[in-house]
């Protein structure tokens, strides 16, 4: 195997992982929104619950950003380790 080819498998692997970590997390926002938009509805509830429901809403929001872009990010390195991979890269 090649040095590119490794060097491209390695970012390739590195997106993953990021991107997996980027869903685990807002998966954990969108939870928590949830949960505290709940608990912002019921009687006596503290004000800022809803303030904090809505920063994780946020929160969820430039997270799913952000896997979009490494999503796009990760199919160009899928196509330069295939490009690599090929007979004549």
């Amino acid at each position: 195997m090649s040095d590119a080819l490794a060097d491209a498998e390695a970012t390739e692997r590195e997106l993953r992982e990021q991107i997996s970590d980027l869903v685990r997390a807002r998966a954990r926002a969108d939870g928590e929104g949830r949960r505290l938009s709940a608990r912002a509805t019921l009687a006596g509830a503290h004000r800022d619950l809803a303030e904090l429901a809505g920063r994780y809403e946020r929160q969820s929001k430039t997270l799913a950003a952000e896997v979009e872009t490494l999503r796009s990010s990760l199919r160009g390195a899928e196509a330069e380790v295939e490009r690599l991979r090929a007979p004549d890269g």
